[in-house]
């Protein structure tokens, strides 16, 4: 079986498919990790190539232009930053491969999942709705729009980061591709339990200079996620 491995000392994505449930600490362990940096490239190719799409490299220079913004954190965020972004696009290709996602919409998840967040503002953000989502959608366009993709590609991109607002969350999604980039985002805080989830909401506390303890913060999220719940079977399955 082929083995395109994310990280050294990590199996691929496929042994972990393959081979779930009991493969979940060694995915818990890269996701909740922080101590290195990720390489987004290599992450980003490895799932790609996992996922059987092999004409990435015509796109290469996209994928590489993306990866350098997302890594670069210029606002000092603790939550979303690079392992953020690295945690999306895993278990983004997770699900991917668990639903089998139609293969025309493959390469545009990775984008999608790396991006969905790209120069957040952390702390800074301004306190309307779709306000980040928005910048990151644009901040994107400017990268892919119209190099890889046309108006009506363009509209369905926009419309599912504008979903990925979490407190006005869709009530109903048919895209299976929105479906896994929505549940992907709050997936880490949720698949390995309330110590991990209380963990992200620590970094998302010092991010966002939250007065209250991480619990609450934590918990908070879980009420505002019970009204809205996951879109994908196999995400609550995850859990």
């Amino acid at each position: 079986m082929r083995n395109f491995v994310f990280e050294k000392n990590f199996p691929s994505l496929s042994y972990i498919v393959n081979n779930w449930p009991r493969t979940k600490p060694i995915l818990k362990k890269y996701i909740i990790s922080n101590s290195k940096k990720p390489d987004l490239l290599k992450l980003v190719i490895s799932c790609l190539r996992d996922l059987n799409i092999n004409n990435y490299i015509k796109q290469i220079k996209i994928l590489e232009k993306i990866t350098f913004i997302c890594s670069k954190n210029v606002n000092c965020n603790t939550y979303h930053d690079q392992h953020h972004f690295k945690a999306v696009v895993i278990i983004s290709c997770l699900l991917a491969k668990l639903i089998n996602l139609n293969m025309n919409d493959r390469f545009l998840l990775v984008i999608i999942a790396l991006a969905h967040d790209m120069n957040h503002q952390g702390r800074r953000v301004v306190g309307q709705p779709f306000y980040q989502e928005k910048k990151s959608a644009n901040a994107l366009k400017k990268i892919i729009y119209p190099k890889i993709l046309n108006h009506k590609k363009w509209l369905r991109i926009e419309r599912i980061f504008q979903s990925t607002y979490f407190p006005i969350k869709p009530n109903s999604v048919k895209d299976d591709l929105e479906k896994i980039i929505l549940d992907a985002d709050v997936l880490a805080s949720l698949m390995f339990g309330v110590d991990i989830g209380v963990k992200f909401a620590s970094r998302l506390k010092h991010e966002i200079r939250f007065e209250m303890d991480s619990k609450k913060l934590f918990m908070g999220f879980l009420n505002l996620l019970s009204q809205k719940s996951l879109y994908l079977d196999s995400s609550k399955e995850l859990c």
